[in-house]
């Protein structure tokens, strides 16, 4: 990964174990629910949306965070 430990806050960091774990949620959520055949409501579609969404912005935000130097976002 391209954030190393030494560079980020402890908030960061406590982003970063977030982001990760909406990442997991989101694909366990994705792949198990389908095969239970839970995806025919549009709650399902947004609740996977929603963590995955969440997980990319806040990587994102990480990135820009980690190469700005900038740690008041």
């Amino acid at each position: 990964m391209c954030i190393a430990n030494d560079q980020l806050d402890r908030r960061s960091r406590w982003l970063r174990a977030l982001a990760s774990l909406a990442l997991v949620a989101g694909l366990l959520l994705w792949n198990f629910g389908r095969s239970a055949g839970h995806s025919t409501g549009a709650w399902f579609d947004a609740t996977v949306g929603l963590l995955m969404g969440f997980s990319i912005a806040t990587n994102l935000l990480l990135v820009r965070r980690s190469r700005c130097g900038n740690h008041t976002i």
